[in-house]
């Protein structure tokens, strides 16, 4: 709860209260009620809650046409009863598999501090296709902690061991990174949230910022992520929402090394449709390499006028555009500095099995060598 007793009351912080405790997903409902007080200054506020089942064991498959993957994994929302969060996963798909487990403590010891720890593991097996192998095992603990109003800081320390490993059909580039890495690693993210609601947005923005910076490193590199997303709402009366997000990426060496594979950045798979999932941008060896630098600029809105009867779908509009360029490591490469943009609709539905997620699109600028996709499909 944001509001204390004896605090002035302000509608504002309690109805940010209520979404607080709604979003730790632990009760099924969550009513409230106001009352006068004793005192024509004092107010009562009345809170039922119900609860809920907190902990989940899935087992599935997922297929689309950005590929399959099989998986399962454990979650508890509410471990002991304290709040605690845990989140045990393992996902497999045709090159790679990868495993994590999460330990979220959020109040550590009454602070409002969230305490936070993971182990994981992955594995990504192009050696047949492209000649190499990358495996990665680490883990990284750190907080998040409200600095100043609606600011958010979480600095985190991340330690991992990386295998590459070559064959003689990899590049010669590739073969000059091959060996063993030890990375250690202070990264840190701010978050300032102004959005309206958490759950979903109609008014407001979200501003993230995220820095990785080398302590010890054989092959030091510095990632800068940034991104901002703006709603506003279009049509009251009918409940049209409009949003707009900016995505900015940048990885450089610190020294005359350069960037390794498995740390070059790509444009997120959710923020250019009609593409193949990395398949745009600088090739090497007839493999998707990606870049130093990432860009992506998207546009959206719901359209509240299909399917107005039916509550589990969400149809909506939207124009990506993205870019990834910069190839450090070689001057003979294609940077493929060209825009990329693709326009279409998208059709949400929610279904007993899982989400069910649609997009038809139509590119309308693209480098020759992009791999693009008409439709694209995700359970």
């Amino acid at each position: 709860l944001i509001v204390d007793e004896g605090d002035p009351f302000n509608e504002l912080l309690f109805n940010k209260s209520i979404e607080n405790i709604k979003s730790m997903g632990i009760f099924k409902s969550v009513d409230s009620d106001i009352l006068d007080g004793s005192q024509e200054s004092l107010k009562v506020v009345n809170l039922t809650v119900e609860e809920q089942p907190t902990g989940e064991i899935t087992l599935g498959a997922g297929a689309g046409t950005g590929g399959t993957t099989i998986g399962g994994g454990i979650k508890e929302k509410n471990f002991l009863g304290k709040g605690i969060n845990l989140n045990t996963n393992l996902e497999i798909s045709e090159s790679a598999v990868k495993g994590q487990f999460v330990y979220s403590k959020p109040n550590f010891a009454y602070t409002d501090n969230t305490l936070f720890t993971s182990v994981k593991s992955s594995t990504k097996d192009n050696l047949k296709d492209y000649g190499y192998k990358v495996s990665n095992t680490g883990f990284s603990f750190g907080t998040t902690y409200e600095q100043y109003e609606n600011l958010f800081f979480s600095p985190e320390i991340d330690v991992s061991l990386e295998d590459l490993s070559t064959n003689s059909s990899a590049s010669n580039n590739l073969k000059k990174q091959e060996g063993k890495y030890e990375d250690f690693y202070f990264n840190y993210g701010l978050n300032y949230d102004l959005r309206d609601s958490v759950y979903y947005p109609t008014t407001g923005s979200k501003t993230t910022f995220f820095q990785t910076l080398p302590l010890v490193s054989e092959n030091s590199e510095i990632a800068n992520t940034f991104a901002f997303t703006k709603y506003k709402t279009l049509n009251d009366s009918n409940g049209m929402v409009g949003r707009v997000s900016l995505y900015l990426k940048g990885v450089h060496s610190l020294g005359d090394e350069d960037v390794r594979i498995s740390k070059r950045a790509y444009v997120p798979y959710s923020r250019l449709r009609g593409f193949e999932k990395n398949k745009i941008g600088p090739i090497d060896n007839e493999d998707y390499i990606g870049g130093n630098y990432v860009s992506t600029l998207n546009f959206s809105t719901n359209l509240p006028g299909f399917f107005t009867t039916v509550e589990n779908i969400d149809f909506s509009y939207f124009v990506d555009v993205a870019n990834v360029w910069g190839v450090d490591y070689s001057e003979t490469i294609d940077d493929s500095n060209v825009i990329r943009s693709s326009t279409g609709l998208a059709l949400d539905l929610k279904t007993p099995v899982g989400p069910l997620t649609f997009s038809f699109t139509q590119p309308i600028t693209k480098k020759s060598t992009d791999k693009t996709e008409s439709f694209r499909f995700n359970l």
